[in-house]
């Protein structure tokens, strides 16, 4: 079969809500293959499991493919997370039509850990946080570190991998997995565009208000200040404007970074993934 390159949008944290409110839904389900949905980069904006299993259900009803994101964790988050991914388990097993069409974006070694023990059964892919320890990527390059660790992962149903776009005309030693010990398929990049998260904190520089140093944060509670909206930072010392919207900073990079579909594909990178918002 001839490969081919899938489109995604990520949504924000009101998940499908925002694209029925809008009108836009029938527009979406035609040119998108992807919906991505939940909480990527901070475990507060965890969702109920029941929200997990009825955002999933609604986009594979209707014929699209499902990618459930998941944040980076403390001891909390863990605890919250563990009966998403029972109920998703169950869920899974009711419904085998599912099998190929909803995945699981693991942004904590701990979430890999949890998935495995609580038999979520759903493939995974590494998302934008753990990608650094596998890849070495600039403007210019795209390289997976070791075969070894694609080889690692493969028995958690970890072979997908997801990264910012930084630039054009990118070198990548997946156009010759042979080299790496791997063969074609063992590996798979998902791109998202056009906004590069750049870093992240466990302090929510939308919502923390000022405290002094002689003070604790540890009282302030989180009231989802980030699904209002995102901060535009402009610094005469930076030539480029940031983003920042919840704990996690980012970097728009509007330029095509791709010559056609068949690039892409030649590096390993089969889909990619447009967010509206950083």
């Amino acid at each position: 079969m001839k490969a081919r390159l899938e489109t995604g949008l990520r949504l924000d944290g009101a998940g499908r809500a925002k694209l029925e409110r809008s009108g836009s839904l029938d527009g979406a389900l035609r040119k998108f293959d992807w919906f991505y949905v939940g909480a990527e980069f901070c475990e507060n904006l965890i969702e109920s499991p029941a929200w997990h299993e009825e955002q999933a259900s609604f986009f594979l009803e209707r014929g699209a493919k499902v990618c459930l994101l998941t944040p980076p964790l403390s001891e909390r988050g863990l605890r919250r997370l563990r009966p998403v991914f029972r109920r998703l388990a169950a869920w899974r097993r009711r419904r085998p039509e599912a099998a190929g069409r909803l995945e699981v974006t693991v942004n904590d070694f701990g979430a890999l850990q949890l998935a495995a023990e609580t038999g979520l059964g759903l493939p995974l892919a590494a998302g934008r946080l753990l990608h650094w320890n596998f890849f070495r990527y600039d403007r210019h390059t795209l390289n997976l570190l070791n075969g070894e660790a694609v080889r690692l992962l493969a028995p958690f149903g970890l072979r997908r991998f997801e990264l910012s776009a930084t630039g054009s005309a990118l070198r990548s030693n997946l156009s010759s997995p042979g080299a790496l010990g791997l063969k074609p398929g063992d590996v798979s990049v998902t791109l998202h565009y056009p906004y590069i998260n750049l870093t992240s904190g466990r302090a929510c520089v939308t919502g923390m208000p000022d405290v002094r140093p002689e003070d604790s944060p540890a009282g302030i509670a989180c009231r989802r200040e980030c699904r209002a909206c995102a901060l535009e930072v402009d610094n005469p010392a930076i030539n480029e404007r940031l983003y920042v919207r919840g704990n996690t900073v980012f970097m728009k990079f509007p330029d095509k970074f791709y010559s056609s579909a068949a690039s892409l594909l030649k590096k390993g990178i089969d889909r990619l993934v447009y967010s509206p918002l950083p």
